[in-house]
């Protein structure tokens, strides 16, 4: 069944109608793609982890009434805080992160420009958002991460400072992520996770997030595509502190 957010919603426990509002590109997927309408079934999530399951009563520019009949509190927000900053890679391949991101739970998405980054246009970030929503509903959550705007790594690296485990991947290190988070306990909760761009970080990147307390870390012998990397990654650390 067709599944959408809504941003704001008044719903009457009475006569279970919800009423809301939705965002211009969801109102154009589903009454111009989905040929939806008056009638038509019809799934919506609000940011509470709340799914309604009902029928279209009414539908316009920015607005909908649905008919509901069945009302599910989700759980597929994990209780991992785990902020991916990532540098800008180049063509999809940023958009490919974002999206696999999404879907295995991040909070948080970070671009950054490092010193080998080779796309530095900031100009992307509404696309990142949007993809980060339209992967949201695809994989069952409720509350997209938010992309923020892309800043440099000296200042990525002050943000969410506090986290309790922060971890910088770096081909060249020889202590692997894998034996790392197994001499962690799993209470962890918190996590910053910085991955390069094509070419790696620096010697000197490493250094400066050495000083402001980052572990770095390896993945293995082979030398992974910075997508790859950022999955494989992400992956682990859910199985291990989330909900994987």
């Amino acid at each position: 069944m067709p599944r959408f957010p809504i941003i704001k919603k008044l719903f009457s426990e009475d006569d279970k109608i919800l009423r809301g509002t939705i965002s211009e590109s969801d109102y154009t997927h589903i009454t111009k793609v989905l040929r939806l309408g008056a009638g038509n079934r019809i799934t919506v999530f609000d940011t509470e982890s709340i799914e309604y399951e009902g029928v279209i009563m009414d539908i316009s520019s920015g607005t909908i009434a649905v008919q509901v009949d069945n009302t599910l509190r989700l759980q597929t927000e994990s209780e991992l805080e785990l902020n991916l900053f990532q540098a800008i890679l180049k063509g999809n391949r940023m958009d490919t992160v974002i999206s696999q991101a999404t879907q295995l739970g991040v909070s948080g998405i970070f671009p950054l420009i490092s010193e080998r980054t080779q796309v530095r246009s900031t100009a992307k970030v509404d696309r990142w958002n949007k993809i980060a929503r339209e992967s949201t509903k695809q994989c069952g959550r409720t509350v997209p991460p938010a992309v923020s705007e892309p800043v440099d790594l000296q200042r990525s690296l002050e943000i969410r400072n506090e986290s309790e485990m922060k971890i910088i991947l770096y081909e060249n290190q020889n202590e692997l992520l894998r034996d790392y988070m197994s001499s962690h306990e799993k209470s962890v909760r918190t996590i910053n996770l910085f991955i390069g761009p094509e070419g790696g970080f620096s010697e000197q990147e490493i250094t400066l997030a050495e000083e402001k307390g980052y572990t770095v870390l390896g993945l293995g012998e082979r030398i992974l595509r910075a997508e790859t990397a950022s999955v494989v990654s992400l992956a682990l650390l859910q199985s291990r502190y989330g909900d994987i």
